[in-house]
């Protein structure tokens, strides 16, 4: 009997010196800001407390990328605040509007934090991303507002007061109905549950808050701030080069609004064929669930040859620690959990398993993005060690999508009855993935390559004998294994009592089986050998079962976070090497979470669109002018496949976000265009020629210009240092702001053109069909 720790299983190691990790988890609600800093207070209590004796090291500090994030997020809201404020001076040329609108942004981000903390929502990079793309539409408005009295203030047209009562009165209601169009976009995406959800619903619920509070604000709020704040006559100003443009910008739109109308048809065909050009270039962008982010740390896992002995595998994870040391100097910190086959505590301990964390300094102090080190790493490392598989993972999002999608990456899933069949098509699936270009590594979640001894038993004679199955069973796994059987107190502490046979960690081969005795019913001892047959065979190391049916997934890790390529390239390798018979497929990894997004996302599209047309019909009370507001929303989607292809960025469920959004903001313009052009239709007794009518339209388009423009640009500019963001986590929000911006712009330089014309049109037969146009000579205006 002897008194020693148990046998060691696993090591902790850093720098070639063993350690023992801490991880810390935080619950839902935590603050893991405070929670860090309390971390290090303690470790350093606890330091100074043995005399430096135990060091401390605190190897992955999440609080640190947070606040770096969230401090991209805010730089990212304050450029876009200041460039929206300067539109907004150069178009009005007036301190006091600027500060008006000025004084607008924080009264609605407070109604927006407000709304946050009643729901409960933390300022997470999430919910800050939905801020920031808040921060060009909060003012939008409030914009609408002031140009509409300032239209009536600067000519000296009206006082001060009657500009505010006359302006507010024309254009409350189109600003009402433009926000509650905004915002009912949102409210489909605010009820996503699932993952979906868990990352979208954040962003949405502030964008609701911030946008319903900015409506309070332009309506309730500016015409105050004008009463308190403008001058009873305005001051003669000269007109800047921005004010001398908008009026030469608006005479030349005039002039061109004319001849479209003339030429309404050509127009029309050359629209929708531009758009039809749009949808076949987007077959070029790539697919995600989410862009892959740099959260400057990534996972490397090595898997040597079964019977890899504890202190072989150290020996190896070594030299790897010493590869990866000379490939990546940009390594902050980095720890290697040995022998745990999950990783860091977690799984069955493996003693051929070794797994890596390595955390890098920032991103501002490095050149290199994590996405770029991780296959130089693979192939040092695998050029350095033989017989190693090495899999590598990216840290932050994708690690979470990882364990979403069961691996993350590429996935595909095969579908039999017959194993043999299925494992056979596997196989060479996987051999086709190790040659895509873009594939850092594949695997199957099963394989052939276990060897385990076989104990078939004599049934009859061990009934015979009195012996039953389970007590051969615990006699040969206590042997081998040894066993638990007490405690024993010694100077008054107690320790466990474990017995081992001579047996423990021999290998378990059938020679050595044959000598194992069991004690039958009458107290004799019986050999192994009389009661069982013993063969070793390749076994299967798991069988895996989906709707009943046997399944075997082979699953990739790619370079990049677009599945398109190797998907394309599977798909056209099983077109002309199809599946054995009975063999069906299935999509796994992020081609599964995207194919199951996709139909949610397409609800809350449709669900959207049918909310704004629903606004729109209650502020016209006509159904057919929704209409052809909602028919300048497809036009958005030049401008959104435009942007994602110039900054390299994928399709995915942030972009997607992007066109939603879209839907409640490019209506705006429509709704400003077509509510105007309805109160100078009202203020005509008289009736309209078609020429009269072309007139009406062509003037009242360009009055709307300047506003149209206003808010374009804020909103625009308001979201382009987000579509520009560097840093940690600007990889995920990045393409929010780069599909808005894109398709913003595009769809405005489009409606502005399409909408008075598609306007016209339609009015124009409506007039003829109620014999309500006179007759000048002009029908074909």
């Amino acid at each position: 009997m002897t008194l020693s720790y148990p046998p060691e299983k696993s090591r902790e190691e850093a720098n070639g010196r063993s350690l023992i990790l801490v991880s810390v988890t935080n619950r839902s609600d935590g603050n893991i800001v405070k929670i860090n800093t309390a971390i290090k207070k303690i470790l350093e209590k606890e330091s100074k407390a043995t005399n430096g004796a135990v060091k401390f090291n605190m190897i992955l500090d999440y609080s640190r990328t947070t606040m770096a994030s969230l401090s991209t997020v805010v730089r990212s809201g304050i450029s876009g605040i200041i460039m929206s404020m300067l539109i907004i001076f150069l178009f009005l040329m007036d301190a006091r509007a600027t500060l008006i609108i000025g004084l607008s942004v924080p009264l609605s981000l407070l109604f927006t934090f407000l709304g946050m903390q009643i729901s409960g929502i933390s300022i997470n990079l999430m919910s800050l991303s939905g801020l920031v793309a808040a921060l060009g539409m909060i003012v939008d408005s409030s914009i609408v507002m002031i140009e509409e009295v300032y239209r009536y203030y600067i000519p000296k047209t009206l006082d001060v007061n009657q500009s505010i009562i006359r302006g507010s009165r024309e254009v409350t209601m189109s600003i009402i109905a433009s926000a509650l169009t905004t915002i009912v976009v949102f409210f489909p995406i605010a009820f996503l549950n699932g993952l979906v959800g868990m990352i979208l619903k954040p962003i949405a619920i502030t964008l609701i808050y911030a946008l319903a509070g900015s409506l309070v604000v332009a309506v309730v709020f500016v015409p105050y701030f004008m009463k308190l704040f403008m001058t009873p006559v305005p001051k003669i100003q000269k007109e800047n080069f921005v004010q001398r443009g908008i009026k030469w910008l608006e005479n030349k739109y005039k002039e061109m609004l004319s001849w479209c109308i003339s030429n309404r048809g050509t127009v029309i065909v050359f629209s929708v064929a531009l758009l039809f050009v749009t949808l076949a270039v987007s077959s070029s962008l790539g697919m995600s669930f989410l862009p892959s982010t740099d959260n400057n740390d990534f996972y490397m896992t090595l898997e040597f040859p079964k019977g890899y002995t504890l202190s072989r595998t150290t020996e190896k994870a070594r030299l790897a620690e010493k590869v990866l040391r000379d490939t990546v100097p940009e390594i902050e910190n980095l720890v290697n959990s040995i022998g745990n086959g999950g990783g860091f505590g977690a799984g069955e301990a493996q003693s051929n398993k070794t797994n890596f964390h390595i955390v890098l300094v920032p991103v501002s102090e490095r050149k290199r993005s994590v996405q770029q080190i991780i296959p130089l790493v693979q192939k040092a490392v695998e050029d350095s060690i033989p017989d190693v598989s090495v899999t590598m993972e990216n840290g932050g999002f994708d690690k979470l999508l990882g364990y979403a999608s069961g691996g993350g990456g590429y996935g595909l899933t095969l579908v039999c009855e017959d194993m043999d069949k299925l494992f056979a098509d596997a196989e060479r699936i996987k051999a086709e993935l190790d040659k895509d270009p873009t594939v850092l590594s594949s695997q199957l979640d099963t394989s052939f390559d276990t060897d385990n001894v076989t104990i078939e038993t004599v049934q009859d004679y061990m009934a015979s004998q009195g012996i039953a199955s389970t007590e051969a069973g615990f006699t040969s796994f206590i042997l081998f294994n040894g066993t638990d059987c007490g405690k024993l107190s010694v100077n008054g502490e107690r320790y466990n009592v474990h017995i081992e046979s001579d047996l423990c960690g021999m290998s378990m081969t059938p020679d050595v089986l044959s000598n194992i005795q069991v004690k039958s019913l009458s107290g004799e001892l019986v050999d192994f050998s009389n009661i069982s047959d013993f063969s070793i065979k390749r076994t299967l190391s798991a069988i895996n079962h989906s709707e009943r049916a046997k399944t075997i997934t082979i699953s990739a890790k790619l370079i990049s976070e677009d599945t398109t390529p190797v998907t394309r390239h599977i798909n056209e390798y099983l077109e002309k090497n199809p599946l054995s018979e009975g063999v069906e497929s299935k999509a796994g990894g992020i081609g599964e979470l995207i194919g199951g997004t996709l139909p949610s996302m397409l609800r809350a599209l449709v669900i959207a669109f049918f909310l704004v047309y629903t606004v729109m019909v209650i502020q016209f009370e006509r159904f057919r002018q929704p209409l052809i507001i909602l028919l300048g929303i497809p036009f958005c989607a030049i401008g959104v496949v435009l942007g994602l292809l110039a900054f390299g960025s994928t399709l995915s469920l942030v972009s997607l976000l992007g066109i939603i959004s879209l839907g409640g903001i490019v209506v705006n313009n429509g709704i400003i265009l077509v509510d105007y052009m309805n109160q100078q239709r009202a203020l005509n007794k008289e009736g309209f020629s078609a020429k009269s009518f072309s007139r009406l339209v062509s003037e009242s388009s360009a009055t709307r210009v300047r506003p149209i423009l206003m808010t374009t640009l804020t909103t625009m500019l308001g979201v382009v240092p987000m579509a520009f963001a560097k840093g940690e986590g600007a990889e995920l929000y990045a393409p929010l702001g780069q599909a808005i911006a894109g398709g913003l712009f595009t769809s405005t330089l489009i409606t502005l053109v399409l909408i008075p014309v598609l306007y016209y049109s339609t009015e124009l037969k409506r007039m003829k069909k109620n014999n309500l146009l006179k007759n000048d000579g002009e029908e074909n205006a």
